[in-house]
């Protein structure tokens, strides 16, 4: 097909009916292509479940089966075929003039688009010509003078004469573009028809598939973008660990969700035992992840607690007795020459800091119920809420840059889990004020070390339930 006009004037500002006829043919075969070997497969199928010499249960099975799929292959078939004659397979041109073609019975989309172009074209070209002969007299009509008025009256009627043939081709275009609609809707609703009413329409179930799906992938999605922007701000002090709190509740509350979905995705067998299994370990591993740095946590507020003491003693001998406790609590250097002697020594470090009977249990716990206390909601927002907890934390950070709030940020940012950020800066900074801080660093070492081991955990879970699942899968 040659190319559309491109200049439309004095009729229309662009192409009333733009589109290719050829291009909607060649889509029309590919759909007629498709139909004929559907109806090859069907011819097969149906072969194959008249066959009885498979006689046994597995070739009845399979007859059953072929029986089935024959029906589904049959509505497919009505599909492309209906979709086929709807579109055309080819462009017949319509011979005659204006009337032959404005009053030609309605056939399939392409060669009805190409009727309507083509009375469209051929009103544009009367239109064009019309609006030479239109200028032209009215050129001649501004340079005429007074006297002529014979002249002017033959002048004034060529221009009217041509106005009103541009007019008749507005209206002819405007009926070539009720030509196009009307054949743009005959072929939806045919097609629209077919699948409306055959045993292919998505049905209740089919819906709640896709309800279920659309879930589980924002949710899961949604909950990896909280627990991100929770670990980057959660070492801002008192309001970072609030709304750190509130943002971790919410990712684990929508990966429980995403979770959910995947289970009953499985149940309905749209995911398999690997998604299933990626999707419960990424939200335990959420859980246990939190739960490391709830240890880590309980480590490190053990470890000001001694601080507290130290840098409180009224003597000498407090002062020793108090520091004695903190060294023993800090443990020895961690060995880090071989993995082996990195986790005895992490061991006996963490031996000599003893955890209350059910700290472990609770520890463990506490990731999968904290979202769901409206307790915890409720302190974190009231903190949020509080313009005495702003105050602070500036203050927090003006004290731990010298005066400067922007150097005191840089200090205290931290990689650890939010809920612990703040003990951890708060560890290091205390150092300064006494005398061995060895032992403070090795403290602040192993409670950071537990603390990012319990983030990588959860990041891990997080990537498992939405991120690395499709690769996977």
């Amino acid at each position: 097909m040659s190319g559309r006009p491109r200049d439309w004037h004095p009729v229309a500002d662009s192409d009333p009916i733009p589109g290719d006829p050829d291009q909607v043919a060649a889509l029309g075969r590919q759909l007629r292509k498709t139909a004929e070997e559907l109806e090859r497969q069907i011819r097969n199928l149906k072969a194959v479940s008249r066959l009885d010499a498979w006689d046994s249960k597995a070739g009845k099975e399979f007859r059953e089966k072929a029986k089935g799929n024959v029906k589904k292959l049959e509505a497919a078939l009505k599909r492309y075929d209906s979709a086929a004659d709807a579109l055309g397979s080819r462009v017949t041109e319509i011979g005659g003039g204006y009337q032959d073609k404005l009053h030609a019975n309605y056939t399939n989309y392409a060669t009805d688009l190409n009727r309507a172009q083509e009375i469209a074209d051929a009103a544009l070209k009367d239109a064009k010509d019309a609006d030479g002969r239109k200028g032209a007299a009215q050129r001649s009509l501004d340079v005429l003078t007074g006297d002529a008025k014979e002249d002017k009256k033959k002048l004034e009627k060529q221009r009217d004469a041509a106005g009103g043939e541009i007019a008749t081709a507005r209206e002819k275009i405007n009926q070539a573009k009720e030509i196009r609609d009307r054949a743009a809707k005959r072929a939806c609703d045919a097609i629209d028809n077919v699948i409306s009413h055959d045993s292919l329409k998505d049905g209740f179930w089919d819906k709640f598939d896709n309800w279920v799906a659309g879930i589980g992938k924002w949710t899961g999605e949604i909950a990896t973008w909280l627990g991100v922007a929770s670990l980057v701000i959660g070492w801002i002090p008192i309001i970072g660990q609030a709304l750190a709190g509130l943002l971790g509740s919410l990712a684990m509350i929508l990966t429980l969700v995403s979770t959910l979905a995947t289970i009953i995705q499985f149940a309905r067998g749209d995911a398999g035992w690997m998604d299933l299994g990626m999707a419960v370990a990424g939200f335990l591993m959420m859980g246990v992840g939190k739960a490391f740095s709830k240890m880590a946590g309980r480590y490190a507020q053990g470890a000001l607690a001694r601080m507290g003491k130290v840098a409180g003693s009224a003597t000498s001998k407090q002062y020793g007795r108090s520091m004695k406790q903190l060294n023993k609590i800090a443990g020895e250097d961690l060995n880090f020459s071989s993995f082996k002697g990195f986790g005895k020594s992490l061991k006996g470090r963490l031996a000599n800091f003893k955890l209350e009977r059910g700290d472990v249990w609770k520890s463990l716990k506490e990731p999968f119920v904290e979202p769901f206390s409206g307790g915890s909601w409720r302190n974190n927002l009231n903190t949020l809420k509080s313009a005495g907890s702003y105050r602070e934390a500036w203050g927090t950070m003006v004290t731990r840059g010298d005066g400067n709030a922007l150097l005191g940020a840089g200090r205290s940012y931290s990689a650890a889990d939010p809920g612990i950020a703040s003990d951890l800066n708060d560890i290091k900074f205390g150092a300064q004020n006494l005398g061995d801080s060895v032992a403070l660093n090795r403290i602040a070492r192993t409670a950071t070390g537990i603390s990012i081991a319990g983030a990588g955990v959860s990041a891990a879970g997080m990537a498992l339930d939405s991120n690395l699942n499709p690769l996977l899968g």
